[in-house]
């Protein structure tokens, strides 16, 4: 049995709670002053780029684009992390200035702010006023989940608009997407219509009953339950059960996943993993193993292009199901050049997969786009004098090549493979190599004047866009080397 609690003891609990109350009043204030404070960065990052009632909606765009980048960099955020956070200042500066004032007060938390936003952002000014003071009478009394239920039911009596002609308007933002976790692992996510994902739930369902219900298969004693549309999970679903399969023990939760990825990737549901890793899918991956890692003489992680490090184990499987291997850069005597001088714009094919390798993606600060999906830009432009080596090319998403062209955004190499870039407002970030290929010595004599091998593979680069701005920058020049073994 516990002792009584003593007066001094609750007089001094009391007092902690009331200061950590206090603290969440001026954490809330300070969130509301960033917010405005991001607003008035906005309009006088306009004025910097000249942005005036008569400019363009294309010089409006790149100016907007130019400061969610100076955002992004300045906070050290994504660039769609500082894009969302300009977007709500600017709401809740203007349509919904109640719920700002109400952050401020500290009456409500971030959470409810975002449930706001998110909730109101399809209604009609006409209904945005008399919906967010309907909205904030209850707020200060509701936990963020509680006040976001009742304000979508709020939204429901009150948007003008019917469901169905929402939902087909929804149904434009479907897509996929991969999202890195950690230990080798990673999260594959759906955004589309509740029947089809109901649906989809339902049909992995039926077969994974059907598979533990195999005869040859000892496990527990299988449901006989239809799959049902119900968008409920089937009672069998525990993680507990441990089915015994050809590829061992596995719970009902993973024989699920392994049964969606098999059909994914186009081969017989919860098949053996070994035969194909892959399935059917042969795409061109790069996946960067150590010599010695391929040969199974040291366990040295490997990188998968796209996602980073994954163990030497899946890289040699990988590599023993893969159709063919594309040599990439890795020593002198390859006789791989770094450089082609003037000789050709195009980059050729062996010194683009050195590029590939060495940038891992965009080389904007902060951007995640492989460089698989980017364009090799040339830092000195190629008609102002840029030559075709690998100190004056690097990768650069579409969004972020365009951004370097129509914007005061500017970018020089450093011999170290780093990147400075120097944002409108004169802040400087500094980008640097995913794989920093070290320097070989003695290096490798500069082909930058001798002509390039008449027989050298040629890859596509972007031809020089039509809306590139003709103009100079400062490239660093260092003698082209060779790398060290990957």
């Amino acid at each position: 049995m516990t002792s009584s609690p003593t007066p001094a003891s609750q007089t001094m609990l009391a007092a902690e709670l009331e200061r950590i109350v206090e603290l969440e009043r001026v954490i809330r204030a300070a969130q509301a002053e960033q917010l405005r404070r991001i607003e008035a960065a906005r309009v006088l990052a306009a004025d910097v780029d000249g942005v005036t009632d008569a400019s363009t909606p294309v010089d409006r765009e790149f100016a907007t684009r130019s400061f969610v980048a100076e955002l992004a960099t300045t906070l050290v955020v994504h660039e769609a992390t500082a894009g969302r956070l300009i977007a709500d200042a600017h709401r809740l500066a203007g349509e919904l200035s109640a719920t700002l004032d109400a952050l401020q007060a500290g009456s409500i938390g971030v959470g409810h702010v975002r449930s706001m936003l998110e909730v109101a952002v399809s209604l009609p000014a006409a209904s945005l006023t008399g919906f967010e003071a309907a909205a904030l009478e209850r707020a200060e009394r509701e936990t963020p989940s509680a006040f976001r239920r009742r304000i979508r039911r709020l939204r429901e009596r009150m948007h003008p608009e019917p469901l169905a002609a929402r939902h087909r308007r929804a149904r434009e933002e479907r897509r996929v997407c991969l999202e890195p976790a950690e230990d080798g692992m990673a999260w594959l996510s759906l955004h589309l219509e509740a029947e089809r994902g109901v649906a989809i739930m339902a049909r992995l369902d039926a077969l994974a009953d059907a598979r533990v219900a195999e005869p040859s298969i000892p496990t527990h004693p299988a449901p006989t339950h239809p799959a049902t549309f119900s968008g409920e999970q089937s009672p069998n679903l525990s993680p507990s059960t441990s089915p015994t399969t050809s590829l061992g023990p596995r719970t009902r939760a993973q024989l699920v996943l392994d049964i969606a990825a098999d059909l994914l990737l186009g081969r017989e549901p919860a098949s053996d993993a070994d035969s194909a890793p892959l399935g059917v899918v042969r795409p061109h991956v790069y996946v960067t193993v150590p010599v010695l890692t391929l040969l199974g003489r040291t366990d040295e992680s490997a990188e998968l292009d796209g996602y980073g490090p994954i163990d030497a184990e899946t890289a040699r499987r990988l590599a023993a199901h893969a159709p063919s291997f594309q040599r990439i850069l890795t020593h002198p005597e390859t006789g791989a050049y770094l450089s082609y001088g003037r000789n050709t714009y195009r980059v050729p094919a062996d010194l683009a997969g050195y590029l590939r390798v060495r940038d891992g993606g965009c080389r904007f600060p902060g951007c995640s786009r492989r460089a698989a999906g980017c364009d090799l830009d040339h830092t000195r432009d190629w008609a102002a004098g840029g030559a075709t080596r690998h100190d004056n090319l690097a990768h650069l998403c579409r969004k972020h090549h365009r951004l370097k062209h129509h914007t005061e955004w500017r970018m020089s190499q450093m011999p170290s493979g780093d990147i400075r870039w120097t944002s409108p407002a004169g802040l400087v970030h500094v980008t640097t190599p995913d794989q920093p290929f070290d320097p070989v010595v003695p290096a490798l004599a500069d082909p930058a004047d001798a002509s390039a091998p008449a027989d050298a593979p040629v890859t596509e680069s972007d031809p020089e866009p039509p809306w590139a701005v003709q103009r100079p920058e400062s490239s660093s020049g260092v003698p082209p080397a060779g790398v060290v073994a990957a």
